[in-house]
């Protein structure tokens, strides 16, 4: 999941989690997981950025995904009926999302990538909508289509240093795969919800595994100079980044998001999501330089009020109906 991050998905997840009723306030160690599983995800999109830079983007995703592969290898496991929704899911989960998003990073800031992700959301209300038999009110319609308009200011608007013609182009460009690979993720959820046999870990295990076989073929056919850029590229900078987005993004993210699911009502872990993308935004602005002016603070604050009103209003619902969480990474 982009980089690796949370997801709120109307009614999406592959694993019945409990609904858990607190009122205490969270304690210090609940606290500190939460903040580190949002500033990992958050970090991970200036690590992208970096990867991206200097390795064909689709093929930095599939070595992620093997070295992700490597480590679930022992938890994968076949379940005879379901097999096809999860390689399917798989390549939506583990393949087409981050191929797409992390191809959409070489062109767009970080930063403006950081908030097209969020369209996961309101992309996955819609396809609930088509094939879950969910029912948005005027609340949630409002604000998936504030969530578009945000990301519109910010694809269509070009550089925000002024830059126009093919700059503001390949910005648009790049806005457009990260917002494909949302559909992406979002479609997946909408398949895998219909397993019912796998274990998150065991999911994770086969998201990888396929992900790293569609991701290195992807990058076969696509891309091209993969062994000349791993070459010269710097080594420390590529092997930290490949840590990072396997180690921390994934592994740990996923980890780390379970245990708080386990532990924290949905209402409290379900607004991380937007912290994270505001991790995300200020990392990429001051670590990076992304230039960051009026259009993109009025579209990113459009995308995360229109990503905010879906988000609380599906946790409202899912709590309801003893619904689900998923994260992605």
């Amino acid at each position: 999941m982009p980089p690796a991050r949370l997801r709120l998905k109307a009614g999406s997840s592959p694993r019945p989690v409990p609904l858990v009723i607190r009122r205490d306030p969270l304690s210090l160690r609940e606290l500190s997981v939460l903040f580190s599983v949002c500033f990992v995800w958050g970090v991970h999109f200036v690590v992208i950025k970096l990867a991206v830079g200097v390795l064909p983007p689709i093929f930095y995703a599939g070595i992620r995904m093997v070295l992700v592969a490597l480590i679930l290898s022992p938890f994968l496991t076949w379940r005879k009926g379901e097999m096809g929704l999860v390689l399917v899911g798989g390549l939506c989960l583990g393949a087409f999302n981050y191929g797409l998003m992390f191809s959409g990073m070489k062109f767009a800031p970080a930063s403006a990538a950081a908030i097209a992700i969020e369209l996961n959301v309101p992309f996955s209300t819609l396809l609930a909508v088509m094939f879950l038999g969910d029912r948005p009110g005027w609340r949630r319609l409002f604000g998936i289509a504030l969530a578009f308009a945000g990301v519109a200011v910010i694809a269509l608007g070009g550089s925000e240093d002024g830059a126009g013609g093919e700059e503001a182009a390949r910005i648009g460009l790049g806005i457009g795969l990260v917002a494909a690979g949302a559909l992406s993720e979002a479609t997946g959820a909408v398949i895998v919800k219909r397993t019912t046999a796998f274990k998150p870990h065991e999911l994770l295990a086969w998201f990888a595994l396929v992900g790293a076989v569609a991701l290195m073929t992807m990058s076969f056919f696509l891309e091209e100079g993969q062994g000349a850029a791993w070459a010269s590229a710097d080594r420390t900078l590529i092997v930290g980044a490949i840590l990072y987005s396997a180690l921390g993004a994934s592994l740990f993210g996923h980890t780390a998001y379970y245990w708080l699911l386990q532990r924290l009502p949905i209402s409290m872990v379900a607004p991380a999501v937007l912290f994270t993308t505001v991790i995300a935004v200020f990392s990429s602005v001051f670590l990076l330089g992304d230039p960051f002016g009026p259009r993109m603070a009025a579209g990113g604050l459009m995308t995360l009020a229109g990503v905010g009103v879906v988000l609380f209003r599906n946790v409202k619902k899912q709590a309801k109906n003893k619904a689900l969480l998923e994260p992605q990474g």
